[in-house]
């Protein structure tokens, strides 16, 4: 029978485990289809039934695995308000005051909460507090928010936290919290807070501290994976324990154990989050391999770690952090044999060159993965990552010296100096290269197949390098990247509308059969004076919700955004969409307000030079592809009275496309509603976005018996303060017949039309 290497075992049990873990469809039809290839390719070579049968045996151990893993999981499955013992593990002081904290319950789960007051790490608690999970991805393609802290090692949340009581513990309890609050202490005794943040993120993993502004830098250039102790610190960690050990007269064998004891020394004091333990693992198996005289970059290595990892952590299949990390160490392994020829024959010291080899086989095997889980295609990343890489390792070690020289302070002030000059020499290269023209381009993520399709072809290109044929390896990597930045999209002939669910504000999003596209709003937060906290709130819905939702649908520009008004929650993420995508005009009802989102668009679309316009009503857009906006609002002049004077003066109008027909009001109230009744405009529509958030001072019944609309579409957020929808609109849009839809209960609800027939999804079943 033909011998059944590690490598299939590993594949096979994969698959298995793909079959059972949510990952996107996509992503399982390729594996489908690529085991059936497999095993047509064996079947081909006349390989023996038994073999199939072993490997489908195998695929089977991994789904069950996954199975039964899933079974025995124990999320917090709903949400519950009660007392609770904590021990505090770190916090982190908020400009708008209290703490970000992390806390680990007493029987056992880590949760996040925002304390109003900071007490010391290591401190036990009795908290009062809504103890929930975290959220569920709101709208299609959002990143899911409980697998991303589930891999940081939290289970949920403590909502509305208050401390009851704060009282010492044994020091056996909370050992690291400890360690990390005495190290926290010594860097900032000796570095700047900035720096400070950057060493303890290299060191263990802290990375709340960094200001918004450098990790967005970092995330430009490709290099956010220094901030995150993983793959990276761990390797260093490994080279510098290997290089001292080797250094003395000691057995091969016992150099692997002392070395595996100290990597997973230094995972736990990391925080042992999935990332590290994925890290460590496969370190662990290469430290395996090498006790037994083995290469320990090999196949086996590499494929007995994932097996290792997917038999205990199956559902670690579906994260993005195990396909950056199997893609880096398996690019290293399948690209520093053609590679490393070539750089030898550049006059450079050795270990410059391994750095280079390492580097460019990082960044060939993990760039479409990090394109399309950040969005953006870093064209400098390689060079980024030569500038800054290399210098992590000696940063943490002189981090390292700062904390063990501590009895001495002036050898402590002289180490904490040097790993300040290494890191201002990160922050000056990754500020330069996050500088430059087209640092980060904005990318819609391929599909799974591309990705996959790019991996062949990259193997491809490989082996013909080492043939020695560098025009056909040329070939197949620019046929490879074709693959993921000029992925095959499909021809779609229908009427897009996405109202997104953007919490308490608005946004939707339209995209015409002829490939127009334009907002109307982008969500924000209800501004109270001139907070600046609130400003960046409202901004980040428009860069963390709405940018990506638009770049995910491959919408990279806009014939123009439309501001219905000029309130901080719809106006908020329209500033982030000019500076981010290509914008024909802003559009907005004219409306003076001194509203900080508000300005901030306007001085956005000044730096753009992209132009201001003021439709009212009267006024039709046509596209060439039949679609029109029919403008009823705002009747000119403006009203000028009333504490409602700028939801009335919202810009309105009716989308029509054949027999489909939508009408978009803003936040107008019934005083607008009663103008545009008087005016005689054609309202009656297929489908209302119901105005103010579903407001009771809004859909009026005569207004609502003139609509008559078949479909009411309210944008509202969970939990208002409002009251929002008001159960008096609900029960009016009833009684016309409407069918109701709202994002709160559905989350994005996305409704496509081909002028006759209606194609209405939701993100959720309806919530009773």
């Amino acid at each position: 029978m033909q011998r059944l290497s590690l490598p299939a075992i590993a594949a096979a049990f994969a698959c298995g485990a793909a079959l059972i873990e949510p990952i996107p469809p996509d992503a399982r039809t390729t594996v489908a289809v690529a085991a059936a290839l497999a095993a047509y390719a064996l079947w081909r070579r006349a390989t023996q039934p038994g073999f199939f049968l072993i490997l489908g045996t195998i695929a089977l151990v991994g789904a069950f695995d996954a199975r039964l893993q899933g079974a025995f999981a124990h999320p917090l499955a709903s949400a519950r308000t009660a007392r609770y013992d904590a021990i505090l593990e770190s916090a982190l002081a908020l400009p708008a005051g209290g703490c970000r904290s992390a806390l680990r319950l007493a029987n056992g789960p880590r949760i996040e909460a925002v304390l109003r007051r900071c007490v010391p790490a290591g401190s036990t608690l009795l908290l009062r507090g809504r103890l929930q999970p975290f959220d569920a991805p709101r709208n299609r393609g959002d990143p899911d928010l409980r697998a991303i802290e589930a891999e940081r090692g939290f289970a949920g949340e403590l909502a509305h936290a208050e401390i009851l009581a704060v009282r010492r513990i044994p020091l056996r309890s909370s050992l690291f919290a400890r360690a990390h609050a005495w190290a926290l202490a010594q860097l900032r005794a000796n570095l700047s807070p900035l720096d400070v943040a950057l060493l303890s993120g290299e060191l263990w993993g802290a990375r709340d501290a960094l200001p918004d502004s450098v990790r967005a830098e970092f995330a430009r250039t490709g290099t956010v994976h220094v901030l995150v102790t993983a793959g990276l610190h761990l390797g260093v960690v490994l080279a510098i324990i290997l290089a001292l050990l080797r250094a003395l007269p000691l057995p091969r064998i016992l150099v692997a154990a002392l070395a595996l004891a100290a990597l997973w020394s230094f995972a736990l004091f990391a925080g042992a989050h999935l990332p590290t333990e994925r890290a460590a693992t496969m370190a662990s198996f290469a430290l395996l391999a090498y006790a037994c005289g083995r290469s320990a970059l090999s196949l086996d290595a590499y494929a007995a770690a994932m097996l290792a990892i997917l038999a205990l952590q199956p559902a670690s299949i579906a994260s993005a952090s195990f396909a950056l990390s199997f893609s880096c160490v398996g690019a290293i392994i399948a690209c520093a044999p053609a590679i490393e020829p070539l750089l030898e024959r550049l006059p450079l010291p050795r270990i410059v060159r391994e750095a280079l080899l390492l580097t460019v086989a990082t960044q060939l095997g993990t760039w479409p993965v990090s394109a399309a889980v950040f969005l953006q295609f870093a064209p400098y990343a390689l060079f980024a990552n030569l500038a800054v890489v290399p210098s992590v390792g000696a940063t943490m070690l002189f981090g390292a010296f700062t904390l063990l020289a501590t009895p001495v302070p002036m050898l402590a002030h002289a180490c904490a100096n040097a790993a300040a000059w290494l890191l201002a020499w990160q922050l000056a290269a990754v500020h330069l290269f996050a500088s430059l023209p087209a640092a980060s381009i904005a990318m819609t993520p391929a599909p799974f197949a591309c990705i996959a399709a790019y991996d062949c072809a990259l193997v491809l290109a490989l082996h013909a390098l080492r043939n020695g044929n560098p025009r056909g390896a040329f070939a197949a990597f620019a046929g490879a990247c074709c693959f993921v930045l000029l992925p095959p999209r499909g021809i779609d002939t229908r009427l897009h509308v996405w109202a997104i669910d953007v919490g308490q504000g608005e946004a939707l999003l339209v995209r015409t059969p002829g490939g127009h596209a334009f907002v109307v709003d982008a969500g924000g937060k209800m501004e109270r004076g001139n907070d600046p906290n609130a400003r960046a709130a409202a901004e980040r819905v428009g860069e963390r919700t709405v940018l990506p939702f638009l770049l995910r649908r491959d919408i990279h520009a806009l014939d123009f955004a439309m501001l219905s008004h000029a309130h901080g929650d719809h106006a908020g993420g329209i500033a982030p969409l000019l500076r981010a995508l290509r914008v024909g005009a802003l559009v907005d009802p004219g409306e003076r307000y001194s509203g900080p989102a508000y300005l901030d668009a306007l001085r956005a679309a000044r730096r753009r030079n992209i132009p201001v316009l003021h439709p009212s009503a009267g006024l039709r857009w046509r596209f060439d592809d039949g679609t029109t906006l029919q403008f009823i609002g705002p009747i000119t002049p403006h009203l000028n009275d009333g504490k409602n004077r700028v939801n009335d003066n919202s810009f309105a109008f009716v989308l029509r496309y054949r027999a489909f027909s939508m009408l978009f009001t803003g936040d107008a109230t019934a005083t607008m509603e009663r103008l545009w009744m008087r005016e005689g405009s054609d309202i009656h529509v297929t489908v209302l976005k119901v105005g103010h958030h579903g407001s009771r001072f809004a859909s009026s019944p005569a207004f609502l018996a003139m609509v008559r609309p078949r479909i009411a579409l309210i944008s509202v957020g969970r939990g208002n303060r409002y009251g929002q929808p008001a159960p008096e609109t609900l029960a009016r849009l009833r009684a016309a017949g409407a069918r109701i839809f709202r994002t709160d209960r559905d989350g994005e609800i996305a409704l496509s039309t081909d002028g006759r027939r209606i194609w209405l999804r939701r993100r959720f079943q309806r919530v009773p």
